[in-house]
């Protein structure tokens, strides 16, 4: 990587940072970044009860793992590509393994696999905190260079 691609990589990640404050929907849901790196994200959420599927179970509701996902995905887009550039999720196919219990933090752990100047593909696993095997994985394929929103490239534009 040549030093002004180092830079603009830069830029990316710090971008990418605020994604949480600037995409509304993950804000809301309490989505906190652990890391962004190389071509990895990692996102945290601590369920709430309002997320649960019914009140008579403790199970968050896959609509919340979804849009986990998405966003994971998303950010590991950021972390890989030389510059950062508007996206948008194409597709993104869900497995369910099991129930996510409503009583530990889950992680969101994605991996951009390939990134070409239009398409980027990736692999999540949505795991509960402590546990080995995940509650649910998911395949995303996201377009680049869309029209929509630009991301702040330094911390401190507007």
């Amino acid at each position: 990587m040549t030093e002004s691609n180092r830079f603009q990589h830069s830029d990316a990640i710090e971008a990418a940072w605020q994604f949480t404050e600037q995409v509304p929907h993950g804000r809301d849901l309490g989505m906190r970044v652990v890391r962004v790196e190389g071509n990895q994200a990692i996102i945290d959420l601590s369920p709430q009860p309002w997320m649960f599927a019914d009140d008579d179970c403790e199970e968050i509701c896959t609509s919340i793992l979804y849009s986990l996902a998405d966003s994971a995905c998303g950010l590991a887009v950021f972390a890989e590509a030389p510059e950062l550039t508007p996206i948008a999720t194409l597709d993104l196919r869900m497995d369910y393994l099991r129930p996510a219990a409503g009583d530990r933090d889950l992680l969101a752990v994605a991996t951009c696999l390939h990134l070409t100047e239009e398409i980027a593909f990736i692999h999540c696993d949505i795991l509960s905190n402590g546990d080995s095997q995940p509650v649910a994985t998911g395949s995303g394929t996201f377009v680049r260079n869309t029209d929509g929103q630009r991301f702040q490239a330094a911390a401190g534009e507007k």
